[in-house]
Order: structure tokens, then sequence, then C-alpha cells
């Protein structure tokens, strides 16, 4: 039996979660914080490193009292970064990928090199916010960083190096980045010289489970935790999340979902063709050097952003409340919206953004609660059953079943929207996907596990209380997805 430490970070929170590895698996929470936003002397928003560490730091003081443990990994969201210089030291706060500094970059980018060259030399899909073209910005908007920096890291890579001081890059989150060649399994050389980024700012990649290094000594001053090795998990939180996903047959789809829904299936090499382009499916690493061919979707960074905006107002709900109204409206599909609109990618004012696009689309307004929460999750069900039937087609399987891991598992509703509109079976579970998969990679780098496929057989082992979702009939299911298909090419 082992015991290990998973730093599990979010875009909305983060944990370190212990898990215990043996005859089964079982997680504990040891501590949660808020992902801190900050802005910057720029006027950018940026992830608050230094709340982050601090959070950290208080998270391992608590471990200690409970260890001893194996080692720590990291795993967080893709996409954003930090610069190193060459004295060790920031060259800013990371910037988050919410910050409007990237608006209009995809458009520049593609009429520099093309649609076809940014989607076929790094297998990702066109989002304005994949780092490619964060770096696309700072080459133009702050040049001054990018000639200042020695290293690029990746925010799991950022924090181990934190943890560890060794620079590193793991392959699963450079796969995220939008530059990193999956055929090739190396930086896309040709769009880094094209681009006109500092070649240098790139290192070595190294495997997902490869051993970074020892906790320094400061942290282990300040936390009282002693020795731990640190360890490159899957480091991608949608990586490790499919580490821990028991998939019931090799065509189906998983759903890694929080602030974005990962929609994916496992394959053993890339696909990138037209189709892939045109459906913004993406290419990116996963354990072993497989292949998680995926869609990044807005997720449940829609529901995040009303309850916000409903507090703001006075009307504050639990997220669990605001589902049960949500399933509670008598016209279940009166509004939709396209979830992966522009419009929807930024923070703040949501509620009104959801109405514009109603407006601006001849549909009713949602206005209450319930019918803004609705709304969401209709419109993302329907997002997930168009996403996966392409990665059907792409993966040229069957897909007899979508599983759902994540903290998103937990909405029966969303799951039963998502069998409805599928037409097939949603199994929801683990909620702790992303911690366990974190903490699988480790005990298998460890030798305490012999593979990824006893590590499922783990989790299938150990009573977590999955849930079965079978499709209900719902009326003219077609006309509905026909209508979603039509609501979904007005870009906003």
């Amino acid at each position: 039996m082992g015991r290990y430490l998973a730093l599990d970070i979010g875009a909305e929170s983060g944990r370190l979660i212990a898990v215990t590895i043996g005859q089964n698996i079982s997680t504990v929470e040891i501590g949660r914080f808020a992902t801190p936003v900050t802005t910057d002397e720029k006027g950018r928003r940026c992830w608050d490193l230094p709340l982050i560490h601090a959070a950290i730091e208080e998270a391992l003081t608590k471990a200690a009292k409970s260890g001893p443990y194996r080692s720590l990994a990291v795993d967080t969201w893709g996409l954003d970064f930090a610069l190193i210089d060459d004295h060790g030291e920031l060259v800013s706060l990371p910037v988050s990928h919410r910050d409007h500094r990237t608006d209009g970059y995809l458009a520049k980018a593609i009429a520099k090199v093309g649609r076809e060259r940014l989607h076929g030399e790094s297998g990702c899909q066109l989002l304005e916010i994949n780092s490619i073209y964060q770096l696309f910005a700072m080459s133009e908007q702050t040049p001054e960083e990018l000639k200042n920096a020695a290293h690029l890291q990746l925010m799991p890579d950022l924090i181990l190096y934190a943890l560890t001081g060794v620079i590193g890059t793991e392959y699963t989150i450079a796969s995220t980045s939008g530059l990193y060649d999956i055929v090739k399994n190396e930086w896309a050389q040709d769009l880094i010289r094209d681009f006109n980024l500092p070649n240098r700012i790139f290192g070595n990649v190294q495997p997902a489970g490869s051993i970074r290094g020892q906790l320094t000594d400061v942290w282990k001053s300040k936390t009282g935790i002693g020795e731990l090795t640190c360890i490159a998990t899957a480091s991608h939180d949608t990586a490790s999340a499919v580490v821990a996903t028991p998939l019931i047959s090799p065509g189906s789809a998983y759903i890694s979902s929080g602030t974005w829904s990962l929609i994916g299936v496992e394959l053993p090499k890339p696909v990138i063709n037209e189709l892939t382009l045109n459906h913004r499916l993406s290419n990116e690493g996963g354990y072993n050097q497989s292949i998680r061919l995926l869609r990044n979707v807005m997720g449940l960074w829609l529901i995040q952003e009303v309850r916000k905006d409903l507090k703001i107002r006075a009307a504050q709900y639990s997220y669990d409340e605001l589902a049960e109204m949500a399933a509670a409206e008598p016209d279940p599909w009166r509004t939709l919206i396209y979830v992966d609109a522009r419009l929807f990618v930024h923070a703040d004012e949501m509620i009104n953004r959801i109405q514009r696009f109603a407006a601006e689309s001849d549909q009713p307004l949602p206005e209450t609660p319930g019918q803004l929460a609705q709304c969401v999750f209709a419109s993302l069900a329907l997002q997930y059953a168009s996403s996966c039937d392409v990665l059907q087609q792409c993966s040229g399987m069957p897909m007899p079943a979508i599983h759902i891991v994540g903290g998103g598992s937990q909405n029966q509703h969303l799951s039963q929207l998502t069998a409805d509109v599928s037409g097939r079976e949603v199994i929801a579970g683990p909620v702790e996907a992303a911690a366990m998969g974190n903490a699988i990679v480790q005990a298998i780098t460890l030798g305490e596990i012999e593979s990824i496929e006893a590590g499922r057989r783990l989790i299938e082992a150990s009573n977590l209380s999955f849930k079965h979702f079978q499709p209900r009939q719902i009326g003219d299911l077609a006309a509905l997805r026909q209508r979603y298909g039509d609501i979904s090419k007005k870009e906003l």
C-alpha cells in the first residue's frame, strides 16, 4: 500500500488530495482553495502565483500531519504559462487565457500561415486562447518579455519548478500548446520560427511519469512534510482524468467535466484531417504516448459565471440548487446557445451575454435562475452529443457509452440530458478522476502498479458509486439536434 499526494489545480479551485493505493483506491481531500486571479501592472488578468504558492504551503503543512507519502505530482488545466529568465526568476505573472490579449490573434495567425498549417503541424484545434496565440500576442504587445525569457513553463511545470527548483516540460501539457508536433513528438519548429518566437525557451519534453526532482529544503522547512519525491505525472488534468476512466469499450467517449469540458476518445495515434480541422478537434498527448482526440467545450464555466452574476444580483444559489431549478423547467429546450461562441470566453456579465445571444438568434430571453441554468445545461448536452458524433466518425469505432468524470459528473441533470440527446448510455464517475489518475501515474513510476490497465481495474474495484443514465424519449430529437446545429453556425 502506498499514499500519494495529488495537487489537482483547476481554473476555479485547487485541491491537495491524499490518494491511497492498495487493494483498491481511495482519496481524502486535505486542502482546497480558490484559484486566485489578479491584475498586473499592464492591466492583464493573471493567475496570482504568490497566493497559489501560499495555498499550497498551507495544504502541505496540513498533509505533513498525516504522512508519510511516497511522492507528489501536479496536474492543472492547459494553455497558460509563465516565462523564466536566466536567473530563474519570473519574467511576469502567468496571464490567464480569459484575458483579452489574444483577441483577434487567431485571425492574424491564420492570415500569416493558414488554418491547415496551424492544425496540421500541431494537431491542435484552433482556439484563440491557445499558448501559440498567447505567445504571438506577446511578440507584438510585450516583446521585452520574450527577450528576457530563458524558459517557458506551462502551469503544472511552473508549480513543480517552485517546489523542486528544477526546470522541466512534460509531454501531455506541452501537447495543449498548439506548438507541439504531436506526430513527430517534438516542438513544432517551423511554427516557432515563422512566429518569430525564441527557440531557446522550448526545453526538452519528458514523458508523463518522469521524476522531476525532490522537494526543496525551503518547502520542507516551511511545511514540515519532510523528504518528498516530485513526479511529472500526466500533468494536463484531462490526461490524468483519462488515466482513471475505466472505459467500457475502446471507442467509448469521455468527458472530463469541470470549468472546461474536454470530450474525447483514446487512440493509439493522431488523427489529423479536414474533419478534425473543421470540427475543432485536438490531438493531445496521453500517458504512455497515447493520443487523446478531443474537443474543448466551454463547459461549466458558463454556469460558474451565471452563478457569480446571480450572486452580484443578491440571488445566491448552490450548483445543486441551480440544477434542481433547471430540471423543473417546463420547456427544457426553450432557449439554446452555441456554448463555444467567442462571446462566452471571457469573464463577467455572462447573463447579459446569454440574453444577447438569445435575442440575436430570435429566441425567448432566459430570465429566471432556472431558465438560465437550463439554457446552459441543455446547450452543453447538445454540444456534447454533436462532438461525440464527430469523434465516433473520426475513430471509426462504435461508441456505446459516454463516461463523464470530474466535478461535473455530480450534475445528474446534465448527465441525463446528455444521455437523452446523444442516444448513448452515460456513466458518471469518478468525481476525483484527475487526482486518482495523477496518483496512478506516480504509482506506476515507483513500481507499485504495473500499468494503466491495472490502475483502471483498481478504479472499477473500489466501489466508487458510478451512476448510469439511459436515454429517454424526448420528442422530435432530430429536429432538436438540427436546431442546435443551426444555432451553432451563429458566431457573435
